[in-house]
């Protein structure tokens, strides 16, 4: 009998979701984990956090690996081809089944001059904080291309290391693919009391000692985090052949255009349920039920992936934001709250009697039951006017439509 061999490429929540499915299946298969990465099982939504010790940086404990009997292989995977790996280093890794889990990569424009100077910086992984860490040090100013979620935490970060924030961005307000006019003007208004917003311009050159905006007006500064937004890495599935579109291309059981390679997390487009359509999602509770379903389905246990939808949560210092699904887009009737003194906005937007998209700023307290409302498709219809009601619960859905997920995954 053939002894089956499972080689994983990215050390992501993805592959750890799938080690963790696997295990609880199978304890002896072979499993080996490429990573270019010297820290592995840490939380990304973590990184930015300048006070957490290393220990509450990381969701899995250091044994873990040697626990589950991974090979752990510190390398890059450069392609795959006749199931086989190779490695930067010139090793070749032979395999039975593959999951590539190499998430996203950060979108950096090569249209603005000097982006690749040695005091620019992106914020995607925990080597990316160390390096912003060491080089801010006796620094005074910072330019962050980008008010985002990236560029958000990225302020933040900065302001605990005490470095002045300029935050430049393209669009009339922060979050502008998941807010609407009056929530971003909410967020903008916050983010103005920690850090200078610049709205409505670019960023065209950068130097050691300033940034040059779109306007010809120049912004003093030591340093410039890149922070608009990340892509899907495809460039191990492009160079072996594996069908790419704005994603790694996958079925529901997430295996590849190649029947023995399956892919999973930030790299993937699946299927969003509110769109109708497959795109990247790259959310971290979709990407660790993706290697779920990938580690199942690695072993010949069938699983499908049902898909999601797109859910953002953040705090812009200290003010706390979710947002779920199609949250600004005109598609429907919108049910809205505003109480600007509390800093509280709540807007759900309702087409065909079924929640679609939702916006929560200061107040999150029922964003799970909206995320379940949402997932299952419910009909709101009979209740839609009180889904802003101080009371407003499952009490309000039917037993037999209620999901049993009352808040969104979390590990």
């Amino acid at each position: 009998m053939k002894k089956e061999n499972i080689v994983i490429i990215g050390s992501s929540v993805a592959a750890i979701s799938a080690i963790d499915t696997i295990r609880n299946k199978d304890k002896n298969i072979s499993i080996t984990v490429v990573t270019k990465e010297k820290n592995v099982s840490y939380s990304k939504p973590l990184i930015s956090y300048v006070n957490l010790t290393d220990e509450q940086s990381y969701y899995r404990d250091k044994n873990y690996f040697k626990k589950n009997k991974i090979n752990l292989v510190f390398d890059e995977a450069l392609s795959i081809k006749n199931n086989s790996v190779t490695l930067k280093s010139g090793k070749n890794l032979k395999f039975s089944k593959l999951l590539i889990v190499v998430g996203g990569k950060p979108i950096v424009p090569n249209n603005i001059k000097g982006i690749d100077g040695k005091n620019v910086f992106t914020l995607t992984n925990f080597e990316d904080a160390q390096k912003i860490k060491v080089f801010s040090k006796n620094k005074k100013k910072a330019v962050i291309i980008g008010c985002g979620m990236i560029g958000i935490k990225a302020a933040e970060f900065l302001k605990e290391l005490g470095i002045k924030v300029t935050i430049v961005e393209l669009m009339n307000r922060p979050f502008a693919s998941v807010l609407d006019e009056k929530s971003g003007k909410m967020i903008a208004d916050e983010i103005k009391k920690n850090a200078e917003l610049i709205l409505n311009k670019s960023v065209v050159e950068i130097n050691d000692k300033y940034c040059t905006l779109s306007t010809g007006e120049k912004i003093s500064c030591d340093f410039v985090i890149c922070a608009i937004g990340v892509v899907p890495n495809l460039d191990i599935a492009k160079k072996s052949e594996i069908k790419t579109n704005r994603g790694i291309v996958v079925n529901s059981s997430m295996m590849t255009s190649n029947k023995n390679i399956y892919a999973a997390g930030d790299c993937v487009e699946s299927f969003d349920i509110l769109k109708k359509e497959n795109r990247p999602l790259p959310i971290w509770p979709i990407a660790y039920k993706q290697g779920s379903v990938a580690g199942n389905n690695l072993i010949g246990i069938k699983t499908q992936y049902e898909g999601g939808f797109v859910m953002n949560s953040v705090d812009v210092f200290g003010l706390p934001i979710i947002t779920l699904g199609l949250s600004n887009e005109n598609i429907g009737e919108e049910i809205v709250i505003i109480d600007e003194k509390a800093r509280k906005y709540k807007k759900a937007i309702v087409n065909d009697n079924k929640i679609v998209g939702v916006i929560l700023v200061g107040d999150i307290s029922r964003a799970g039951i909206f995320t379940g409302l949402i997932k299952d498709g419910i009909d709101v219809s009979n209740f839609k006017k009180d889904l802003f009601n101080e009371k407003f619960g499952y009490i309000y859905v039917p037993k037999e439509s209620r999901s049993k997920e009352t808040a969104p995954s979390e590990i």
